[in-house]
């Protein structure tokens, strides 16, 4: 966008202003994954706000099964979104 628009009304946004930045009121990426690919990717979020680090643990050990199931039985690629508190 700045190297288009320099003096824009964007010139001074932030990546969370704009919706395209990190963390956990970002855009669902594994969504736009799924869309960008006609529906033929298989995608899901976890983690976020309200979510606990118990709910998470158990989540990700379902989703990890599932996307490995997608891979290797239907032949689908697999996207998955995981919102972290902090690192």
């Amino acid at each position: 966008m700045m190297s288009v628009h320099p003096a824009g009304h964007g010139q001074g946004a932030t990546g969370d202003q704009l919706s395209v930045g990190f963390g956990p009121h970002a855009p669902d990426y594994s969504q736009i994954a799924v869309a960008a690919s006609a529906g033929w990717a298989w995608g899901t979020r976890i983690g976020g706000p309200g979510w606990g680090n118990e709910q998470v643990k158990e989540e990700l050990t379902k989703v990890i099964h599932n996307s490995i199931r997608v891979v290797m039985e239907e032949g689908r690629c697999a996207v998955v979104d995981c919102v972290l508190d902090s690192i």
